[in-house]
């Protein structure tokens, strides 16, 4: 087991401990949020025909050379029906937004440009160039082309599109199960009247939302007694799961259970304490196979520790071609307090400025207790292990907390 370690090196053997997830078909109406396991190809070209862009006359431009120009009718074209007829000299085909442009017509004279004449012909008082207002075969998606890559969470224009291309159904990751286990006697429910020393247990709906948010499927929260019996059958229960994610009971006190428990079942840790705030008791291993995480138990460790780990380790298993979310450049607009040799992850409130620029500025106090920092928060600051006391005025890294 290594101990204290580096960010990064933590965060390299969780995703490197996880495997891909099985491979189902979703019904594309129910694919929203799903992550593809293939990628989606193009099976015909987009649009398939030559269509109208507007409603008017398909013409030759050949025919207006003078204007105005009179043009007979030869018939006319809804959306959904397909020419008859040859356009021919002189003559042209009333059409409507979307309908196939006919044979013989190179652009499409809108209807607001003409006015209508005797004996089914029109007036033409303005002229398209050749080309205008007609949308060519393949122009937006050629036959063949890969639209959409694997590893890609589907959002309602990935719906649109593959709907398009004609895909009823798609490949997709199965959501990882993950068993929420809060620990500690100090826990009651959500509606409960507190009593001495009592709290409510935020973390594990917090925390099933978080699972939900990073595409896993949290399994009903479970919580555990600060009694080593307890916390075993229900470990067991969890075992249901693909992933087991505990919040508390991985520090050092004497009631600290967890991992003695796990230890008992035969989990492999992996690795114990990084070198971080909040968050540093974080544990990490495999129990018969499956992913094991420790989070402590303050809220707002617990938190960010799903974002810097588990939420990885999610996207790792759904296959996802971003496993971390990007940072960005941001201008601190007050100096922060920072001791060397911790990786700081500070809650942060980022917003473009007048000088077009990104800043930033924290939240206000940052104790691991104090969860209204995570609520106020739109990023995370990363300061690194080196720094120490950083100025108003230092470019930070920032990552946008997307929920």
């Amino acid at each position: 087991m290594k101990t204290f370690l580096a960010v990064d090196e933590a965060r390299a053997i969780i995703v490197e401990a996880v495997a891909p997830q099985p491979v189902e078909r979703s019904p594309l109406h129910q694919a929203l949020g799903r992550t593809l396991a293939e990628p989606v190809r193009s099976r015909d070209a987009i649009p398939p025909f030559d269509n109208s862009a507007m409603d008017g006359f398909a013409v030759r431009t050949a025919d207006l050379a003078a204007l105005p120009a009179r043009l007979s009718i030869i018939e006319e074209i809804p959306a959904g029906a397909a020419p008859t007829r040859r356009v021919e000299a002189g003559t042209c085909a009333r059409i409507m937004t979307g309908a196939p442009v006919p044979e013989g017509a190179d652009a499409v004279v809108p209807v607001e440009w003409t006015e209508p004449g005797p004996d089914g012909t029109v007036v033409i008082r303005q002229a398209p160039a050749p080309g205008q207002h007609v949308r060519l075969a393949g122009e937006d998606v050629r036959a063949g082309d890969e639209m959409i890559a694997a590893g890609t969470v589907v959002t309602p224009p990935a719906i649109g599109m593959m709907a398009t291309l004609g895909y009823a159904e798609v490949a997709v990751r199965v959501p990882p199960r993950v068993a929420v286990i809060a620990t500690g006697d100090e826990l009651v429910d959500v509606g409960a009247a507190l009593g001495p020393g009592q709290i409510r247990d935020s973390n594990a709906p917090a925390l099933a939302a978080q699972v939900r948010t990073a595409g896993g499927d949290p399994l009903p929260p479970l919580r555990a007694r600060d009694d080593a019996r307890h916390i075993r059958s229900v470990i067991e229960q969890a075992l249901a799961a693909d992933v087991l994610l505990f919040s508390g009971g991985v520090s050092v006190g004497d009631y600290d259970l967890v991992k003695q428990v796990l230890d008992d079942l035969g989990m492999e840790l992996l690795f114990w304490k990084v070198r971080q705030r909040p968050g540093k008791p974080l544990a990490f291993g495999r129990l018969g196979g499956k992913p094991v995480f420790g989070l402590p138990g303050n809220p707002v460790s617990s938190a960010v520790c799903f974002e810097q780990y588990v939420r990885p380790a999610l996207a790792t298993m759904l296959g996802r071609t971003e496993i971390l979310r990007p940072r960005h450049p941001a201008v601190l607009d007050a100096p922060l307090d920072k001791k060397a040799g911790l990786h700081h992850f500070i809650r942060g409130i980022a917003a473009f400025g007048e000088d077009g620029r990104l800043h930033v500025r924290h939240t206000g106090p940052q104790g691991s207790n104090l969860y209204s920092s995570v609520l106020q928060a739109n990023c995370i600051i990363h300061a690194p292990e080196p720094w120490e006391d950083p100025p108003a005025g230092t470019v930070v890294e920032i990552e946008w907390l997307t929920w």
